[in-house]
């Protein structure tokens, strides 16, 4: 039921199925073969049976001539027992033409079994026995002739005669069952050979009929779909010119003589007005091209050369119409099998408005390239300022704010060099902290007044040319680089000057640039104004703001680190404390601000009296203490007594007055000697100190020569 439903989809592949003239011919020699192949098989299969048969009848012909040895045997015997018997020589008459027989069906059955090496050995015990049992029967008659048959040697041969007889008999028997057994095992092969010889000539034929049948089937299907295909091809070459017809290129075919075979109305109508020719089928393109205006002549040449050889595309320019076109020829060589049919396809293509939108298309593309480099480069630029804005909120000091701007000018203002200079606290000078690139040589500081942005209060630009005002403090004028001045200003206060020079005609040179410019300085300037706010808090929180020295508290700290210090460096440590005498007269007698200056000056010799390492600090009131690390005591007294004489030589005037005289107590105390922690090291040399009040005044105590005894009792004292 379902395999008629499987033909059509089949008919529909093998029509579908494209098959070439190789193909028909692989599958009529593929049958060929097949039926060569099947012919081979059968005759060697026919050989085969033939030899099984031939085997057949070997073995039957072993047989025949066993059974016929055994035969001959027996009539000999029964020839010499009617002999023996009767007497009567007529029973002998045959017996040596019989033996003579005999022999020669043994040596035939010899050959026969040559190949069964086996059954030749069985064959040749055979016939041993056999010519032992003949001389035998040629002995026993011989005694019978002489009448000495019944003699001791007759009975013996008589008895050995049966005895052989039986063993003839035996052996003949054994050759001739193993015979049949081979004539078995041979018909059986035989009569296999034979099915298989049958089925394979009838699978040979059928295989043989089915490639014939499938190949004449593939013959017709073929022609039916080349058939298809020829209707195809026409039906594609029809829409294949409409096609070339409503292109909008210029197409045209040539044959092998350069003959137009076809054009569509592009071509024609663009041949027309290049070469002012109308053109037609079968007319030669030489002829056509021939008498061209001499402005189109190199334009027919490429033309000319393009059937010739072969183009995949060619730009040529010509003026029409008093206009500049651009064309693309191309031309393709299509070959056949026939090298006389071969043809040319010409392709012409106007490319004029092509060309000009790529121009512009790729004016647009460098244009947003390097609006997207511009782009590319202000987000990095970004990215720095932000970064560089980061790390300056994080600055404590001038010294690294500076080493911050100068990395990333470099990265920043690459298109120019400068420097960098911070107004000094006093304003009356700007300090250079930095330089990058190979800015003109500056001097270190110069004043304000010879910056005209720092005069002006705003950015003040000069070009290559110098048409404006050069500042004093660039020296090389004469040098023609762009340069410009920016005051850095925060919080309406000037904090320094950033400076750029560059060899462009202006550093203002696009708004980017400028932007940058001006973000760079506006981000220094607030980290200097915030670097100065944190270096004058850090200053009022250290620092006694009537004397400048360090106050108290940072003794505290500063004294208890120390401590820890020379505890592991065993160096010593001597503590100085300082007071005024007769203070309270002074601010009784001149007044407060008397008392301020005095302790201003007071404050500035010990300030000067200390080394790197060494601090100074007001204790209170009048008091002062200072802190010497790695110093011996009696080098301790020796400038407690530099600093008390030049505190007794002080002249200080306030207003017509001189306020006076001025003197100083001093009391001294040592680490480890006197104390080994900062209240005790503090609380010896204010003993000290009392003991140098109570003893007259102006003068210089330690700790460990005064009598700790009257000390004590002085200690309950008040001061003067």
């Amino acid at each position: 039921m379902n395999e008629p439903s499987k033909h059509p989809s089949l008919i529909k592949l093998m029509k579908d199925k494209k098959l070439s003239q190789t193909t028909l011919n692989i599958i009529f020699i593929v049958a060929l073969l097949s039926a060569i192949l099947f012919s081979f098989v059968s005759y060697k299969q026919i050989q085969i049976l033939a030899d099984a048969s031939q085997s057949v009848v070997h073995t039957y012909k072993v047989i025949d001539h066993i059974n016929s040895a055994l035969y001959r045997t027996v009539e000999l015997e029964s020839q010499q027992r009617g002999y023996l018997i009767s007497g009567q020589e007529h029973f002998l008459e045959d017996f040596a033409e019989d033996v003579q027989d005999l022999k020669q069906e043994l040596n035939q059955l010899d050959q026969l079994t040559a190949e069964n090496k086996e059954q030749n050995k069985r064959v040749q015990a055979f016939i041993i026995l056999v010519e032992e049992r003949i001389d035998i029967l040629s002995r026993v008659v011989l005694l019978k002739h002489g009448n000495k048959l019944f003699t001791e040697e007759g009975t013996n041969l008589l008895n050995r005669s049966q005895e052989m007889s039986s063993r003839v008999k035996g052996l003949g028997q054994e050759i001739r069952s193993v015979e049949y057994v081979l004539l078995k095992e041979r018909n059986e092969a035989k009569t296999q050979n034979a099915e298989q010889t049958s089925h394979i000539l009838l699978l040979g034929s059928v295989i043989s009929v089915a490639f014939l049948l499938f190949a004449f089937l593939l013959v017709n299907f073929e022609i039916i779909r080349r058939r298809e295909t020829e209707r195809k091809h026409h039906q594609a070459e029809v829409q294949l010119r409409k096609i070339i017809e409503s292109s909008t290129d210029m197409i045209a075919a040539f044959d092998k003589q350069d003959r137009f075979i076809m054009f569509n109305d592009n071509y024609f109508m663009e041949f027309k007005r290049l070469f002012g020719k109308k053109i037609e089928v079968g007319m030669t393109l030489q002829d056509a091209l021939s008498n061209v205006p001499a402005n189109q002549f190199e334009f027919a040449k490429d033309l000319e050369n393009s059937l010739q050889n072969e183009i995949n595309e060619k730009t040529i320019e010509c003026m029409v119409q008093d206009e500049k076109r651009v064309y693309e020829l191309s031309s393709a060589h299509i070959k056949d099998h026939d090298p006389e049919n071969g043809s040319t396809i010409h392709t012409l293509r106007d490319i004029t408005k092509r060309l000009q939108e790529h121009a512009e298309l790729q004016a647009s593309y460098k244009q947003l390239t390097l609006g997207m480099k511009i782009l590319e480069n202000k987000n990095q630029q970004i990215t720095l300022l932000v970064e560089m804005s980061d790390i300056m909120l994080a600055c404590g000091t001038q010294q690294e704010l500076a080493h911050v701007v100068e990395t990333y000018s470099k990265k920043l203002m690459q298109f120019a060099s400068g420097y960098l200079y911070i107004m000094h606290p006093s304003r009356n000078f700007l300090e250079k902290i930095l330089s990058w690139g190979a800015p003109i040589a500056q001097e270190i500081t110069f004043t304000p007044q010879e910056c005209w942005g720092i005069r002006l209060g705003r950015i003040h630009q000069v070009d290559k040319s110098h048409h404006t005002l050069v500042c004093e403090h660039i020296e090389d004028k004469e040098k023609n680089n762009s340069m410009l001045c920016i005051p850095l200003m925060a919080q309406n206060d000037i904090y320094g000057l950033f400076y750029l020079e560059s060899e462009q005609d202006t550093l203002f040179e696009d708004e980017n640039q400028r932007l940058l410019i001006i973000a760079f300085s506006e981000l220094i300037a607030l980290a200097l104004a915030n670097v100065r706010l944190r270096e004058n808090l850090r200053h009022q929180s250290v620092r006694d703001p009537l004397t400048g020295l360090y106050n108290r508290r940072y003794l505290d700290d500063f004294l208890c680190k120390l401590i820890n210090q020379s505890q592991r460096t065993e160096s010593p440590i001597s503590v100085m404390m300082l007071d005024l005498d007769h203070f309270k007269k002074i601010n009784d007698t001149f007044g407060h601000d008397a008392g301020d200056a005095v302790l201003k000056e007071v404050g500035q010799i010990i300030e000067n009296s200390v080394r790197d390492g060494d601090i100074a600090a007001r204790f209170g009131g009048e008091e002062f203490v200072i802190i010497f690390y790695d110093i011996d005591l009696e080098s301790t007294r020796v400038r407690a007594e530099a600093i008390r004489k030049e505190v007794s030589q002080l002249q200080i005037k306030y207003g017509a007055q001189i306020i006076g005289p001025i003197t100083i107590s001093i009391g001294i105390s040592a680490f480890p000697v006197d104390g080994n922690n900062p209240n005790d090291l503090i609380d010896a040399a204010d003993k000290a100190l009392y003991y140098s009040k109570n003893h007259g005044r102006n003068q210089v105590s330690l700790y460990s020569n005064i009598n700790i005894e009257g000390l004590l009792e002085q200690t309950s004292k008040k001061k003067d």
